[in-house]
């Protein structure tokens, strides 16, 4: 079973990307072994969210940047709630909230959005560590 953190973690990573990326330098960023990253691949490429060929370049589909768009804002929004109103650390909060983005349902975020005072549209900031993978 592919774990769900792992899944979340190359949508983030993909989405803020925001280009075509080969897959070895993705397993580098990201610090996977290549056969956990291709099941992620295989998988994420048979639901459509991506376009990948070995040996070639990964790209996310429209329905993919929507996807990834669409979890990431989730686990930024449960780093976030994590942080302020449980002070957990920021690491367990990330960790956390990459496990958890694509088990909470809109509306339980929409409560937590309340509880925070933020809109479920608000585009996230700096809760989440995602850039710390950009680095050269």
């Amino acid at each position: 079973m592919i774990n769900t953190s792992k899944v979340n973690l190359v949508l983030d990573f993909l989405y803020f990307w925001n280009r075509p990326i080969r897959a070895g330098d993705l397993k580098t960023r990201l610090n996977f072994k290549h056969s956990t990253l291709n099941s992620i691949l295989k998988r994420l490429e048979e639901q459509k969210l991506l376009v990948w060929e070995k040996y070639k370049e990964i790209q996310l589909t429209e329905k993919g940047k929507e996807s990834a768009m669409h979890v990431s804002n989730h686990h930024f929004i449960i780093e976030r709630f994590l942080k302020e109103s449980l002070i957990c650390s920021d690491e367990f909060a990330h960790n956390q909230a990459l496990h958890l983005a694509g088990t909470f349902s809109c509306e339980l975020i929409e409560e937590i959005c309340k509880k925070l005072n933020i809109s479920h549209n608000d585009f996230h900031d700096h809760f989440c560590d995602i850039r710390k993978y950009f680095s050269s």
